[in-house]
C-alpha cells in the first residue's frame, strides 16, 4: 500500500496488483488454518462470523475512506499502510501460540 502511494502512474497499478496477487494464496491459507484449527461442530458458525465481521470492515472502511479519497488517494494509501504495519506488529508482538495436543505429548505451532 505504501508502494501504491508513492509510486508514479502506471507504476501505482503494478504496485496495486502486487498486492492483490498475494491476496488469493493468504486467503486460502486463511481458511486451511480456520478449518483446522475449529472444532467441526462450530466450523459453521465460526466461517460465518469471520465472513460477516469481514464485509461489515470493509464496509466501514470504505465509508470512512471515501470522504478522504475525493481529497488525496495517497493519504488514503498511507493510512492503509499505516493499519498494515500496525497489524504486523501486533502479530510480531503477540508471537506464535503453541499449544499442547488433548494427549498432552505433542507441542503444536500455529505459525
Amino acid at each position: 500500500m505504501a508502494a501504491a502511494a508513492i509510486a508514479p502512474g502506471w507504476l501505482t497499478l503494478a504496485a496495486v496488483a502486487l498486492g492483490g496477487a498475494g491476496e488469493g494464496p493468504q486467503l486460502t491459507a486463511l481458511f486451511a488454518v480456520r478449518h483446522r484449527e475449529s472444532p467441526e461442530h462450530m466450523r459453521g458458525q465460526i466461517f460465518t462470523t469471520a465472513a460477516s465481521l469481514k464485509i461489515g470492515g470493509l464496509a466501514a472502511g470504505a465509508a470512512l475512506a471515501g470522504p478522504l479519497a475525493g481529497r488525496s488517494v495517497t493519504a488514503c494509501l498511507l493510512i492503509a499502510a499505516g493499519f498494515e504495519l500496525c497489524a504486523a506488529a501486533v502479530y510480531v508482538l503477540a508471537g506464535p501460540r503453541r499449544s499442547w495436543s488433548a494427549a498432552g505429548t505433542t507441542l503444536r505451532s500455529e505459525e
